[in-house]
């Protein structure tokens, strides 16, 4: 049985385990959400290192006498220094750590780790304002993931397109939590809704399902459609993970 293995992996989170060591929760590409040991106290060089939100190439031993993993070597590739300079930052990839942990990666460790490794290097290289819409796509992509993701393209009802010019971008379409779709303002009397959605705010959310990164990247929402997106997305997760998120619960006039 080979116990040494390397593999890319990103540093999702660290607790202390007893006086010198710690508990790392990594997410790997094939194994997904991993618990590993690090040995070692405040002056190793391992401890400078195995930092939160860092990613590259992690060395593990793994004991099967233990039940145990332990961190060998880790090769940093990325620091994304600039998210212990933003709060926002912080709490996006917070937000996106915790809810990947809380849900196993919703068992598809290879899309999981495509999506945030995604989200992490584009923020490192993004503005907070550009930040702010690329961690909307994250949530919404995942959403995909675990089997929840409305649709936004059309009436669930009249089954008219939001995308055609029978509907401007001002107007409001509502999300039904019955029936987990969109609702135009023609059909809603009889429906129950939960959120109100500009119709511009759901035709991004169909574009970010539809159109490549680069052409998602270049559509633009006004402030009121970002926000409403935004809460529905935060409600979304929550309703139907069954668990509140601390992220969102400590974060929210910040996210």
């Amino acid at each position: 049985m080979q116990r040494s293995f390397s593999t890319p992996a990103i540093i999702l989170n660290l607790k202390p385990q007893g006086e010198n060591n710690s508990t790392v929760t990594i997410i790997t590409p094939e194994k997904g959400i991993l618990y590993v040991t690090l040995y070692g106290g405040p002056k190793s060089k391992m401890k400078s290192i195995v930092s939160q939100w860092n990613s590259g190439i992690i060395y593990l031993y793994e004991n099967p006498e233990k039940n145990q993993i332990k961190i060998s070597d880790f090769e940093v590739k990325s620091y994304h220094n600039s998210f212990s300079q933003n709060l926002f930052k912080l709490y996006a990839a917070s937000l996106a750590a915790e809810l990947l942990i809380k849900t196993s990666c919703g068992g598809s460790n290879q899309q999981s780790w495509n999506l945030i490794s995604g989200l992490l290097d584009g923020m490192e290289l993004s503005t907070e304002e550009q930040s702010r819409l690329g961690l909307i796509r994250f949530l919404w992509r995942y959403l995909e993931i675990l089997g929840i993701q409305p649709d936004t393209s059309c009436c669930g009802f009249c089954d008219n397109s939001f995308l055609t010019p029978k509907f401007a971008p001002d107007n409001i379409c509502y999300y039904n939590i019955v029936e987990n779709n969109c609702i135009c303002d023609e059909c809603i009397s009889s429906h129950n809704q939960t959120f109100a959605l500009k119709i511009q705010g759901a035709r991004y959310l169909t574009g970010i399902s539809v159109l490549t990164p680069a052409e998602v990247r270049k559509l633009q929402i006004d402030k009121e459609s970002f926000y409403q997106i935004r809460d529905l997305i935060f409600f979304l997760i929550e309703n139907n993970i069954g668990t509140k998120l601390n992220s969102i619960e400590t974060g929210m006039g910040i996210l």
